[in-house]
């Protein structure tokens, strides 16, 4: 028993958890007993519901969503893969969450084949801090050099630059980490703006209301509430698209937003 820890060895207890709705072991009534004792990352823990999952923070169709507010999906929308296709298909944000993963796979992949995971490391830094379009192709073959045949370092070259315009992080001069801020900065608040609605059920009301007195108010009991009478007919009934595991930076500090 080594390994075995204790509450206090904590200073936060944080929970994530999806709705799953389709499980035939849900219960409305357990999973909001749970949601009222795990109300503080202090004592004993705080539950973020993500609705339907955790793919809900990239169902974003663009930046900014003016129809995020009203997304909502069927419940009979099942298995939870359907959901998560559905968000590849329509999320603007997907590929920007994936582009460094995706850079250390192609590096690491048969054609180009950069063994050196130290090497790998500094290359795709450097294409992630890459921040003016005017020298991308100048800074690309700079950082490329690691790519012993020159006609497969040119190609090489020309995919991710078609990649790094796609992303659109160098078109205001930023890096893809300060285009990311920005991007996570918008998700959180589309979904403080959402969970307020949702919450009291009003949209005039959210348009007159400053976002951290939303967030202040934003209850995510009552949001749970919501959520189990608008599906519980799991032929007709819905959930509200809403990520609220995103809400952990506001609790934290909401100036990182604002």
């Amino acid at each position: 028993m080594e390994n075995l820890c204790y509450k206090n060895d904590f200073t936060n207890i944080i929970l994530v958890f999806d709705y799953e709705r389709h499980d035939p072991q849900f219960s409305a009534d357990k999973i909001l007993r749970l949601q009222n004792y795990f109300s503080d990352a202090a004592d004993m823990g705080k539950l973020y519901l993500n609705y339907p999952m955790i793919e809900s923070y990239q169902h974003l169709k663009s930046l900014p969503d003016e129809e995020y507010i009203n997304r909502k999906i069927s419940v009979s929308l099942q298995p939870g893969s359907k959901y998560k296709e559905l968000v590849r298909n329509e999320s603007v944000i997907e590929k920007a969450v994936d582009f460094p993963h995706r850079i250390e796979d192609l590096l690491a992949g048969t054609r180009y084949r950069i063994e050196d995971a130290d090497k790998r490391q500094i290359c795709c830094d450097k294409i992630l801090n890459i921040s003016n379009d005017s020298e991308m192709e100048r800074s690309l073959e700079e950082i490329l050099r690691v790519v012993d045949d020159d006609k497969k370092a040119r190609t090489l070259k020309y995919q991710l630059k078609d990649w790094i315009e796609k992303v659109g992080y160098t078109h205001e001069n930023r890096t893809y980490w300060k285009h990311m801020r920005e991007v996570i900065g918008e998700i959180v608040c589309h979904n403080i703006e959402k969970a307020y609605v949702i919450q009291h059920e009003d949209r005039n009301d959210s348009n007159d209301r400053k976002l951290k007195e939303q967030f202040e108010q934003v209850d995510l009991s009552q949001i749970l509430n919501v959520q189990n009478e608008v599906s519980q007919d799991m032929e007709n009934g819905f959930i509200w698209v809403l990520n609220t595991c995103i809400f952990l930076i506001p609790d934290y500090n909401f100036r990182l937003i604002a």
